[in-house]
């Protein structure tokens, strides 16, 4: 038998026993997960009224009167989330939170993880638009604010390290993307690049 017909057939048992230990392993991990699922369904419902639910004081919005109805629309849109329930639970799948604080929990930490992400995007909106129209210094303490809070909005980064090069702060775009590689965000890589491409380029 050909020496080349022989590899392929040895490749072929071991590609077939790889493909049966993966298959193995993914239900081996389906069935403990459904298992925490399940147990997780059971778990006795616990106090979160002492959680560290997220307050920003109006002050840190940095608001004005609106001189448009652009500015007037951002916000009322901050002012209605700043003042609801956030929490950011980010770090954690349903399974987490009912495992943690119980099934009859699970809707009302849904609904403090979406006012969370609701006000990060309204804010990081609303930094945006300050910097589009020529206030930098307020931009940077809403896009400041956006990060000290969890936000992982690319053009939150991103524009505070444009306000930080026109600052000559060079080292202050390293520290947000020291902090972006340290981050779990989805796009991270993306980001990293467009950060380091701004400071190439300044």
């Amino acid at each position: 038998m050909p020496i080349f017909l022989i590899c392929i057939i040895v490749f072929v048992i071991w590609f077939r026993v790889k493909i049966k230990k993966a298959n193995k392993e993914t239900n081996i991990q389906n069935a403990q997960y459904w298992e925490r699922e399940e147990q997780a369904n059971f778990a006795r419902k616990k106090d979160i009224t002492n959680l560290e639910y997220l307050t920003v004081d109006d002050n840190e919005l940095m608001l004005k009167t609106p001189a448009n109805d652009e500015e007037a629309d951002l916000i009322q849109q901050l002012k209605d989330c700043s003042h609801r329930k956030m929490l950011n639970l980010s770090a954690y799948s349903n399974t987490d939170l009912k495992e943690k604080y119980g099934v009859v929990n699970l809707e009302e930490l849904s609904n403090c993880d979406q006012n969370y992400l609701y006000f990060i995007r309204a804010l990081s909106n609303w930094g945006r638009y300050l910097y589009e129209h020529d206030d930098p210094d307020r931009a940077q303490k809403v896009m400041e604010l956006s990060l000290r809070i969890g936000s992982d909005i690319s053009h939150v980064y991103t524009i505070l390290a444009q306000i930080y090069l026109q600052q000559g702060k060079e080292e202050k775009v390293d520290e947000l993307i020291a902090k972006a590689a340290s981050s779990d965000m989805a796009l991270k890589d993306s980001l990293i690049r467009k950060l380091k491409l701004l400071k190439l380029e300044s």
